[in-house]
Formats: C-alpha cells, sequence, structure tokens
C-alpha cells in the first residue's frame, strides 16, 4: 500500500493546520475502521452482532435488550447517531426494541474503546475482548454501580456467545491525574498508568463516543502535551465535545517498568510465551532509559508521515520489530529465537498445516512472509506446529530456555532498580512474594519434583514407559531410569526422560507432570525390584494423596513462608523385608507379631522409607532412606519440619507400605509409632521435654529433642538403657514409652505411675535383696541393686534422706516447694503377675530410722582443687577427708562399728548430704536434682559398706 501525503510533525511554534486536522482525524478513522474490520472478521455472526451492538447498549436502557438495570443507569453514547441499520441491529437483539430515549438527557458514556491483541495478527478465536467504558466525570456511586452491573450483564451475555469481554469502568478525568485504581488485577492497575496508556493508543480500537485527543499532537510535541492539547482546544481548533484527553506519554516514571515487570513475572509463571514478549519489551525500554521512547509513539509518528497500511501499523508486530532490533543490537540470538518462538505461538497460525479455506488469511499471510525472513525450515516449523503433542525431552528443553529468560528478567528489573534509585519505591512484600512464587514454580533442587509443562505442551502422557534399574557401585545404590517411545517411530529404541535413586521419586516426578495416566502401560523387563502390583498401588497412591487438577494458589499464601501441609512415607518400595530370613528357609520363629521386631529374630521388616512432602507453596519433595536406620532417619526428617514448642504440629501424615510382605502389619504399626511419638512430643507446651523410649530391631532406642535437633540413642540391653535414663536433665523430662516396648520390665508400671513434680520411688523384692527405681523431680532414674538378708528394708532411710535433700534443695528452689509447702513423696511395690509382666501397688512408708540405726551420718561436699571431698559427721563426730585422707572411710566406718551393740553386718545408709558448695563441678548446667545426691549416696555408701567389710574380716 502507498503512503499517504505526511503531515508535517510540528510544534505550536511551527503553527496549526486546521485542514492537516482533518486529514489526521480521516486517517486515524480509517486506520480504526480497518482494524475494526480484522476484529470483525474473526467472529460468527453472533458474536459479530454482539460487538456491534454495544454502542446502542449503552446508549439505551431498554428492559428487553441486555445489560438492563434501570431507566436511570447512566446512558446515551457521545456523538451517537442511531439510523435505521442501527434500529434494525437492535430489533435483531430484542425485537420489541424500540429507541425511545429523551434527547434532553444529557450524555454520560463518553467513548466505547476495545484493545489488547483484538484487530492484529495475534488475534485468535478465543482472543477476549479488554474494553474501556469512560463515563462522565463526577457520576454518583450509585450511577457507577448500577453502570457496572450493567456491564456484567451484557459480559454474561456475551459469553453465552462464547466471547469473552472484560469491561473496564474509567472517570478518564481520574486516570488522567493517576489517582483511579481504574483496572482490576487483569490489567495490572493503576500503578503502570502510563504504559497502559501507551498500549492503549497504539492498539485501541474505537468503537463510539469521543475519539482520542492524543491522536491530533504530534509525536515531536509530545513533551508539551498540555500545553499543545490546551491549544486544540481553548483555540477551538478540536470540539471538546469530539475528544476525551487521557494525557500524553512523554516519559514513563521507572517505577512503572518496574511494577510491569513484576506483573508480567506474575502471569509467566502459567503462561510464559506472552510474558516472555512483554517482558523483553519493558527490557527493550528499560536499554534507552532515559531518552525512551515508547511504541506508541512510533506508531503515531508513522501515521503522521503518511503510513496507513495496518501491517506495518500492527500493535502485536511492532512489538516484535522493537524487540528484534534490541536483541540484534546486544547479538543475543538465542533469546532472539526465543522471542521469534513466542511470538510464532501467540499467532497461532500453524504453517505447516494446510489452511482452512480457500483462501489464506492475511495474518497466515503475513506469518510466512515473516518465517521466511527468519530462514526457519520446514522441519522447524513443523516442530513449532507439533507444540501441543511435545513429549517430555523437548517440553523440558524448551522449560529450561524459559525459566533461564525469566529468571534474567527478574535480575535485570532489580539491577534497574538498584541503579536508577527506584528501589524504595517497589514493595519489598512484593519483591518477596515474586520471588517466592519464582521459586515455587521453577527452582529446582535435589529431591524436589519440579514442574517441566508451564502451558507448553497440552499433553505429555506416553502410552508406554520401561523402567530400568542398575546398581551404581560409585553411588552404592540403585538408579533407576523411565524410558519413553515414539509412536510414530515404533521400530526406534526408547529414549531416557529422566533418572534418580528413587523409584518413588521418579514415578511421582512422572505422575506430577502428566506422562502416566491411566491407560499407561509398564515395561518392567529385567526390573526384578518391583512388579505389576507394587507400581499400579504406588500410581494409585499417588492419585488419592496428590490430585492432579490442583487450583492455583492466592497470592496471600505466598505472605508467608512455606510451611509443610502433608507428608507421606511409603515403606519398602522396590525392597522386601526377611528377604534373606526367607532366603535360607527361615520362618516366623516366635509369637511376635511387631513390625519393628518381627519373629524370634527381632527383625525390623522397614528397610526403605520414602517420604514425600507438599508444602503451603504446591512444593513437593521427596527423600529416600534405605538400610537399618530408613525408619529413624525419616522420623528425624519429618519431625524436623514442625518443631516442638513452636505451637504447631507436623503435617499430616499418610503411611503406606507399597511392598507385597505383611503391608498391614507394617503400615499400621508404623502409623501408630508416628501418632505415639507426635503425641509423646506436641500434646502440649511442656511436651518437647520428653523423652521417648521404643524397640527395633535388636536394639532399645531413646528420642529426646536437644534444643531444636532430636538426639536419638541406641541400646543394645536394658540395662545400658536405664543407664542413659539417670542422666541429668535441663528440665522436667518425663518418659514414655512406645506402646509395644518393654512389656517385661518394671519400666512400663514405672513410666505409667510416675507423677509430675513429686519424687517416686519403685522397690520391687526378691529372695535376696531389693531393687529399687528413684524417679527425681526431672525424670532422671537412679537404680539401685541391694543384696543381702530378705527382711532388711532400707526404704525407711532412704524416706529419711530424700526429704532432708528436698528440704534442703527448697530453700533455693522454688521448685521444690510443693503443696502447702511439702514436695510429695511417692512410694509404690512392685510385683510380677502370672504373665511376668510388673504391677505396682502405693505404699506409706515412715521416716524414722531403722531400729539398729542409732545416729544419723551426714556427708558434707566441699571443693579442693579440681576434686571434691566429702567430710563426714556420725553422732555429732566430724570426720575430716583433709585429716584422714585415704583412710577417710575405714575410720568413719571404725566409728560406726564401735557405736553398735552387737558385730551384726548391715549396711550403713547415709541420711543427708550436703552439695551447695560443689553444685557446679558435680551438675554440668550448675543445677542440682535429687538424682546427683543419690548417685553420690551410693558411692559414699559403697565404699563405707567395703570399710565395714574389711574390717570385719580383720
Amino acid at each position: 500500500m502507498i503512503r499517504q501525503r505526511a503531515i508535517p510533525d510540528t510544534t505550536l511554534e511551527d503553527g496549526l493546520d486546521r485542514q492537516n486536522l482533518t486529514l489526521l482525524r480521516k486517517r486515524f478513522l480509517s486506520i480504526n475502521t480497518d482494524r475494526l474490520e480484522r476484529m470483525h472478521s474473526a467472529l460468527n455472526s453472533h458474536q459479530q452482532l454482539c460487538l456491534d451492538a454495544l454502542p446502542l447498549l449503552f446508549h439505551t436502557n431498554h428492559p428487553m435488550m441486555p445489560g438492563f438495570v434501570s431507566r436511570s443507569t447512566p446512558a446515551r453514547l457521545c456523538n451517537f447517531k442511531p439510523d435505521k441499520d442501527i434500529l434494525q441491529l437492535g430489533r435483531r437483539v430484542a425485537r420489541s426494541f424500540t429507541l425511545g430515549y429523551d434527547p434532553s438527557v444529557e450524555e454520560d458514556i463518553y467513548g466505547i474503546y476495545v484493545m489488547g491483541s483484538v484487530g492484529t495478527i495475534a488475534q485468535s478465536e478465543s482472543s477476549d475482548l479488554d474494553i474501556w467504558l469512560c463515563h462522565k466525570p463526577g457520576l454518583s456511586k450509585q450511577a457507577v454501580d448500577e453502570l457496572e452491573q450493567k456491564c456484567t450483564k451484557i459480559s454474561e451475555w456475551a459469553m453465552s456467545l462464547r466471547l469473552e469481554m472484560h469491561f473496564f469502568t474509567m472517570d478518564y478525568e481520574e486516570f488522567k491525574r493517576g489517582t483511579l485504581s481504574a483496572l482490576n488485577e487483569e490489567s495490572s492497575g493503576s500503578a503502570q498508568r502510563l504504559l497502559l496508556l501507551d498500549e492503549f493508543y497504539r492498539s485501541a480500537i474505537f468503537l463510539g463516543g469521543r475519539i482520542p485527543l492524543w491522536w491530533f499532537v504530534p509525536a515531536r510535541a509530545e513533551k508539551d502535551y498540555e500545553n499543545y492539547s490546551s491549544t486544540l482546544l481553548d483555540k477551538r481548533f478540536l470540539s471538546d465535545n469530539l475528544v476525551l484527553d487521557f494525557g500524553g506519554i512523554a516519559t514513563i516514571p521507572d517505577g512503572e517498568f518496574i511494577g510491569a515487570g513484576i506483573w508480567q513475572l506474575y502471569k509467566a509463571i502459567e503462561s510464559p510465551y506472552k510474558s516472555v514478549l512483554k517482558l523483553l519489551l519493558l527490557e527493550a525500554y528499560v536499554s534507552e532509559h532515559p531518552n525512551i521512547d515508547p511504541l506508541s509513539l512510533s506508531f503515531k509518528r508513522e501515521v503522521f508521515a503518511g503510513e496507513v497500511d495496518i501491517n506495518n501499523l500492527d500493535s502485536y508486530l511492532i512489538i516484535y520489530r522493537r524487540i528484534e532490533r534490541y536483541l540484534q543490537q546486544k547479538q543475543q540470538y538465542k533469546r532472539l529465537e526465543l522471542a521469534r518462538r513466542c511470538f510464532y505461538f501467540k499467532v497461532n497460525k500453524p504453517l505447516s498445516r494446510p489452511s482452512r479455506s480457500n483462501t489464506k488469511s492475511w495474518q497466515r499471510v503475513l506469518m510466512e512472509q515473516l518465517v521466511k525472513d527468519w530462514e526457519w525450515s520446514e522441519a522447524d516449523i513443523a516442530l513449532l506446529d507439533k507444540r501441543k503433542r511435545w513429549k517430555t525431552n523437548t517440553v523440558a528443553m524448551e522449560r529450561s530456555q524459559l525459566v533461564s529468560e525469566l529468571n534474567h528478567s527478574y535480575r535485570f528489573l532489580l539491577d534497574f532498580a538498584n541503579n536508577c534509585g527506584v528501589a524504595h519505591a517497589i514493595s519489598s512484600d512484593e519483591l518477596n512474594i515474586l520471588g517466592r512464587k519464582l521459586q515455587a514454580a521453577f527452582e529446582r533442587r535435589p529431591g524436589k519434583i519440579d514442574w517441566i509443562n508451564p502451558g507448553i505442551s497440552h499433553d505429555l502422557s506416553e502410552p508406554l514407559i520401561a523402567l530400568h534399574s542398575e546398581y551404581e557401585e560409585a553411588l552404592k545404590t540403585t538408579l533407576w531410569t523411565a524410558v519413553t517411545f515414539d509412536e510414530d517411530s515404533p521400530n526406534a529404541g526408547g529414549e531416557a526422560i529422566k533418572a534418580s535413586p528413587s523409584v518413588v521419586e521418579l514415578m511421582l516426578w512422572c505422575y506430577y507432570n502428566g506422562l502416566i495416566d491411566n491407560s499407561t502401560r509398564f515395561d518392567l523387563t529385567g526390573c526384578e525390584e518391583i512388579n505389576e502390583y507394587e507400581l499400579r498401588r504406588l500410581l494409585n497412591l499417588f492419585q488419592q494423596w496428590l490430585p492432579q487438577t490442583t487450583s492455583s494458589l492466592p497470592h496471600e499464601t505466598f505472605k508467608q513462608s512455606a510451611v509443610p501441609s502433608d507428608a507421606m512415607l511409603l515403606i519398602n518400595v522396590a525392597k522386601h523385608p526377611m528377604s534373606q530370613l526367607q532366603d535360607h528357609g527361615y520362618q516366623r520363629l516366635s509369637s511376635r507379631s511387631d513390625a519393628l521386631r518381627y519373629s524370634g529374630f527381632d527383625e525390623n521388616l522397614v528397610v526403605s522409607v520414602d517420604i514425600v512432602i507438599r508444602n503451603s507453596w504446591n512444593e513437593i519433595n521427596t527423600r529416600r532412606f534405605e538400610k537399618d536406620t530408613a525408619l529413624l532417619d525419616a522420623l528425624h526428617e519429618y519431625l524436623q519440619l514442625c518443631l516442638p514448642g513452636t505451637h504447631h504440629l507436623p503435617p499430616a501424615l499418610t503411611v503406606e507400605c507399597v511392598g507385597e510382605t505383611l503391608s498391614n502389619t507394617i503400615s499400621q504399626r508404623v502409623k501408630d509409632w508416628f501418632n505415639e511419638i507426635v503425641h509423646c512430643f506436641y500434646a502440649d507446651k511442656k511436651a518437647a521435654n520428653r523423652r521417648y523410649i521404643f524397640e527395633m530391631g535388636n536394639h532399645y532406642y531413646c528420642l529426646q529433642f536437644s534444643g531444636m535437633k532430636l538426639v536419638t540413642r541406641a541400646f543394645t540391653n536394658p540395662n545400658a538403657l536405664l543407664a542413659h535414663l539417670g542422666e541429668e536433665q535441663t528440665k522436667p523430662s518425663p518418659i514414655v514409652l512406645d506402646s509395644n516396648a518393654l512389656h517385661l520390665h518394671p519400666l512400663r508400671p514405672i513410666c505409667s505411675h510416675t507423677k509430675a513434680q513429686s519424687v517416686s520411688v519403685f522397690y520391687h523384692r526378691f529372695d535376696i535383696g531389693m531393687e529399687i527405681f528413684v524417679v527425681d523431680e526431672k525424670g532422671s532414674i537412679h537404680y539401685t541393686l541391694l543384696r543381702g538378708c530378705k527382711d532388711h528394708n532400707p526404704l525407711k532411710s532412704l524416706h529419711r534422706f530424700l526429704r532432708a535433700t528436698i528440704n534442703r534443695e527448697a530453700r533455693s528452689n522454688p521448685a521444690f516447694s510443693g503443696d502447702f509447702g511439702i514436695f510429695p513423696i511417692h512410694f509404690y511395690e512392685l510385683s510380677k503377675n502370672i504373665t511376668n509382666q510388673y504391677g505396682c501397688v502405693s505404699k506409706r512408708i515412715s521416716t524414722e530410722l531403722p531400729s539398729p540405726a542409732l545416729f544419723d551420718v551426714k556427708a558434707i561436699a566441699h571443693p579442693v582443687n579440681d576434686n571434691v571431698v566429702f567430710d563426714f559427721y556420725c553422732d555429732d563426730q566430724e570426720f575430716s577427708a583433709v585429716s584422714f585422707g585415704e583412710q577417710l572411710e575405714l575410720v568413719v566406718a571404725q566409728f560406726i562399728l564401735s557405736r553398735r551393740a552387737d558385730n551384726n553386718r548391715y549396711p550403713i545408709y547415709i541420711t543427708d548430704i550436703d552439695l551447695s558448695l560443689c553444685a557446679g563441678k558435680i551438675s554440668e548446667n550448675g543445677e542440682l536434682q535429687i538424682n546427683h545426691y543419690l548417685t553420690i549416696k551410693s558411692d559414699l555408701e559403697f565404699k563405707l559398706n567395703q570399710a565395714i567389710g574389711i574390717l570385719l574380716k580383720a
């Protein structure tokens, strides 16, 4: 098409020409008409009727017409004069339509414009219409509300015709001043007003009302826009009721580029191709900073110069041209190829396929010329036209480039914000939210199930997937590989799509990305570790736990850090317990059915655990544990998700055993085990201090949190466990037993009967002595085994000692105050029933000295250099460690024997100990507890009684 006569791009000093203004009006309207025809041609007849009726619908309030709210709804469109064709169109919409309006009523609707991709090379059958409805400034809130209701009803009518319309009602004066948040989140809001206006001026199609005043201001005069436009109106070169003034765009604030970039990055997460083009345009704009030449000014400059060919003025094509020029200047040809693909996909005209009609569309002709200029081969085009059916590896490669581009845009925007000093204008919350959304969608890390298909392909499902497993000596584990096959080349070899040391991670990745559906078949040839049943069961669990149709998360979700929301334990996937025993012909040799200590061999039937965790950002992470510690390792991983004392529980847990061997027994036992542990440590605020005891395999275990870390201690026998339970505690630390642990041990009744804020003494008599368990105020257990006469009773001495110790500690430690100033001491006698299980009954024990004892034996500790030594006091006689040295115990024993009426051999019991001078040397944290006293008491009594024995033998 031949260019028309150029209209001078003049300033006010050059003068104004009414003839040129008239020519400009005709030229812009001619371009508008051509664009409107192109938009029209992409619609069916019903949709065309809907579009054509918009001016009439907003000009009148007819009860039978779509959108009617009330007769008082703002109406009458400026400069709209219905003719016979318009009236006939109205009757096609509603047969009873009549114009019937009062000509004296003021015009409330100033302009109707549609913008976006419509009328451009990028318009498709699914393109929606963004419509600006400009109303009279100063309308009441009720009037605007009714107008918006009318827009909603018209949108619903359009949707019934499969035409998507979005209306944006606007007070153009408020918009020009920048005080109106006129647009919803679909259009990024008022924060990017001038960038939005730039898009409007180069793409808007005028439907009725007043035309933009901006058309008549030469690009050269854009910086003097206010003065120039005022002159046009004040000197009546243009009639005020002919034009609408949205303002000029000589300069775009730096902050708008940042805001628009953030918004496009948000949108890119689910629809990257369209956003990549807009992000590249922003980058091209920013590269010209501070002398940015908006595309709308280029568009207007071309119109003034006589360009009327709408192919050359196509708003989407001029976006691409600007991006192409920028990337060629930067010599970034890989990014240019991505931009070209994005443009090609947006146009959506598959050139490798024949045209639907005998005549090629103007879009197809234009696109064919473009790809010829790009030197794309037929094979290149055919591959792109198959995008909806691209499979995994192709999609993964494309995703990699898209993610790289989005990360580049994110860094570019941040650098621009810092360099231009506008970082302060950006909400730190918005940047954090954006970073979190990008991280959730695109970050790759070990164990994370990455999402590879952000709107790239429509269907990644595979009819056949082969699994291969091979032991990797270097990694000391089995490596699993998924292989797919090309349907178009059935004789070709398979293509590996992903490998992982965990078959759970591999299959979950395939499921999550849509490679597997109900029709997918599996080839497990040579894969002995897992069978078809187990694989199908695994996929069924995925479908129940993670439905593929998940909705997008609300914006507010990313204002907080990600927190775990769900977890799943998958036990013994591709691993079989008892396989070694069965290979040797061993079977279950006892009635023990506990999956953690199964049969007479104490087999732990959990040989592998895969933990799958989903968080509040919908990120999914997996980790696999094997060997004997698999379940313990999985427990540590799970409890670290939410530490005790944080007022939150760990995430909801699903436990399933996938293997065929004893699956119900194993899954139920592990589920109960986890539930008991969670209840132990998370039941209340003080629960974090507890200790949890359980048996697994041929070991006994104690779990306890030390600060933020879960500490696991293993013991080969109950005595070693009991010694550990006697260690000092920083806080009261009750002991909780697993429901399947230590059924034949005194610890079971001891733990169930121990009371908080008290000292509990449990004793068990046997033929030649007594064993005593003292649980102190912090839960430490002191164990003593006394051998001797069956009739001998050391409990009165013990009670007297405990009361003396408590009274001493109460002077400085309020924890020992107790109710009414008395800290309780409980005594229980242990005994076995016919099944050898222990029980206990409460007993009352006096604090009076046993009848053979005539006086108290006390010890006082004091430091000497780095040691702690003890002085003894017997019957008011002092025995100093400094004075007697190594002979101290013999001297004290000799004194005690001298006070006995006969030479009967019975034990010495210390009745009181003072450790106040040595607390820092005795306790790691400097705080004494009853257990410290009892430990020292036992040690001193052993030495004294040993001395008694030596003296009696002499």
